[in-house]
């Protein structure tokens, strides 16, 4: 697993691997366009929620998150460099948190995190640790690696040589 996330960016995979576009898109060569094109449609629909996000239990209280993403290397989504401090060696778990934001800001958020700039921008924020709790209070999809895994809450914590994520309900190895 090199990326786990909750929010907009979860919501528009579900619904990108779900599209007839996508088809199109992959026949002219362009199924990363797919991506850009709902993710424009769902800077106008999706509705970001309260979260809870627990790192090593310090727990912070977030409105308005857009998402929160897990990594353990600096890359998802084909290149964008979401998690640029990230290392896949250094038994830590990296987590940003884009909350408390307007749809501009998110554009720009969108465009920055192509070279991992986004880090600079107010309510983007950074935080590493062992164990990561986040518990949504609404109802989002969670996506890990760009598929859908869970809704609303989950628990992701380092184990030596392994990975173990548990889902409201259930565990997954």
């Amino acid at each position: 697993m090199n990326s786990l996330g909750m929010g907009i960016d979860a919501e528009i995979s579900y619904e990108a691997d779900r599209s007839p576009l996508k088809k199109s898109f992959n026949l002219v060569k362009a199924r990363k366009l797919i991506y850009l094109f709902i993710f424009i449609k769902k800077l106008f629909t999706y509705r970001p929620s309260y979260m809870n996000l627990t790192v090593d239990a310090n727990i912070h209280q977030l409105k308005k998150v857009w998402f929160i993403v897990i990594a353990n290397q600096p890359y998802f989504g084909g290149g964008m460099k979401i998690s640029p401090k990230s290392k896949p060696d250094d038994g830590m778990l990296d987590v940003i948190a884009v909350h408390d934001i307007s749809i501009m800001k998110l554009l720009t958020v969108f465009i920055t995190v192509l070279w991992g700039g986004h880090l600079n921008i107010n309510n983007v924020d950074f935080f590493s640790g062992k164990m990561i709790q986040i518990k949504n209070f609404g109802s989002v999809k969670i996506q890990s690696d760009g598929e859908i895994v869970g809704m609303d809450e989950v628990a992701v914590e380092v184990l030596k040589e392994k990975i173990c994520v548990m889902f409201k309900g259930r565990i997954s190895l």
